[in-house]
């Protein structure tokens, strides 16, 4: 009854997913050879590199809430089309305009604003193309891009970009995304099952059956945007994703600090010892999203594992060993990507069927802006107060609150 075709869309998502974080990721590993072409001290280097950092976020935030819409108005497969171009013209203009500062600082404000809105266009591409029973794993898989991507963009683009430079790198990643992301696009991405030409019938009346169940649903209706922005679930949800967003954006900024901060461990040993959380996620995403979907307990389940990720997180920064610490790290993160497996699937459940584009660029807009803005600023508490109460707390506070937020998410809406 189930055709393959949702599932090689959700997978050439997760390859878009993937190429996109090259191109945000790649000023955070270039960043020592930008700083030696630039003749920067390391105070110009922190304070230029943030600049750098800082203004992707602030585009990807703006371009999540406004232009989302106009996603969604022009048409989710086009849509996509037009961004992966974008993002890879900015990624090469940031190479080409880099010997002025300010115009390289442009494009990555100009980045951020042409990937805000890739997580909504592939939330309604996902909301469309799979049934309730099936979402998890279908945002799970192309959720799994992201951490794929930080898994491997340092094995991938130091070399590449060793070996051309760092702006010959920017030239050739620009280059690879269109070249892989475009083709992928055409065959496999279409706005609706209906359109698309290879589809077979028996999956297209699958998908379009378990989509009138869902309209006749409480949450899935057809109700108007602000009034689902408006309800409790959804409110909690952007609560719980803010707070998400401290604590894991929190993590993956300040973990290579705080790991080379230990001793006996030097920095060749970063690039192995902060990749083993991200692999550890990926499988977290697999096992969670599978057992979400046959459960239909996401909320729930994704509440016992921020629960556990707490204690995990508190015995991380407590053990005597790094080894020990890094285990405990990823075993946090493996539970934590229990949020990230059911993350979009419970948003893309409250939201109307035509809004989900713009919804979800509302709540992932507000969400990284607000927690990961602050999530630094959070975490950074255990690189000046080590192992101590004070900087330990807030962490576990903030754990154990999104657990019984997202207890309570699950006695709502029971997905």
């Amino acid at each position: 009854m189930s055709g393959p075709l949702r599932w090689k869309m959700a997978l050439t998502l997760m390859v878009t997913l993937l190429i996109a974080y090259y191109d945000r990721l790649n000023v955070s590993l270039a960043l020592p050879l930008i700083a030696a072409d630039f003749g920067w001290d390391a105070a110009e280097t922190r304070r230029w590199g943030g600049i750098l950092m800082s203004l992707f976020y602030v585009g990807y935030g703006l371009g999540n809430i406004f232009l989302s819409p106009f996603g969604q108005r022009f048409g989710l497969r086009r849509s996509l089309f037009v961004i992966v171009v974008l993002w890879s013209f900015f990624t090469a203009l940031g190479a080409w305009a880099s010997s002025i500062l300010m115009l390289f600082a442009a494009s990555r404000l100009l980045l951020g604003l042409s990937e805000g809105i890739h997580f909504p266009l592939m939330s309604q591409l996902t909301k469309n193309w799979f049934p309730p029973e099936e979402r998890s794993r279908g945002n799970g898989i192309w959720i799994a891009g992201l951490f794929l991507a930080f898994l491997t963009a340092p094995l991938f683009l130091v070399p590449l970009m060793h070996w051309l430079g760092w702006r010959g790198g920017f030239y050739a990643l620009a280059v690879i995304g269109l070249a892989v992301s475009l083709p992928l696009v055409w065959r496999y991405v279409h706005d609706q099952p209906a359109e698309h030409p290879r589809i077979e019938d028996n999956e297209r009346e699958f998908i379009e059956e378990a989509a009138r169940l869902e309209l006749s649903q409480v949450h899935g209706g057809a109700g108007r945007l602000r009034e689902s922005l408006l309800t409790g679930p959804f409110l909690l949800l952007a609560l719980i994703g803010i707070f998400n967003n401290m604590v894991a954006l929190g993590i993956a900024g300040w973990l290579p600090t705080y790991l080379a901060g230990r001793e006996g461990v030097a920095f060749h040993h970063l690039t192995w010892l902060t990749s083993i959380p991200y692999a550890s996620a990926i499988v977290g995403i697999v096992i969670w999203a599978s057992l979400g979907d046959r459960t239909n307990m996401r909320a729930g389940i994704a509440g016992v594992c921020y629960f556990l990720a707490g204690g995990l997180i508190w015995l991380a920064l407590v053990a005597p060993a790094v080894w020990v610490t890094v285990a405990f790290f990823a075993a946090a993160v493996m539970m934590i990507s229990a949020w990230s497996a059911s993350e979009f699937a419970l948003v893309q459940r409250i939201l109307p069927q035509p809004h989900v584009t713009a919804g979800c660029g509302i709540y992932n807009g507000l969400t990284t802006l607000i927690g990961g803005g602050s999530g630094p600023f959070v975490v950074g508490r255990i690189i000046d107060g080590g192992t101590s109460l004070a900087a330990v707390g807030p962490i576990v506070v903030i754990t154990t609150l999104n657990a019984l937020l997202l207890f309570f998410v699950y006695h709502l809406i029971r997905y």
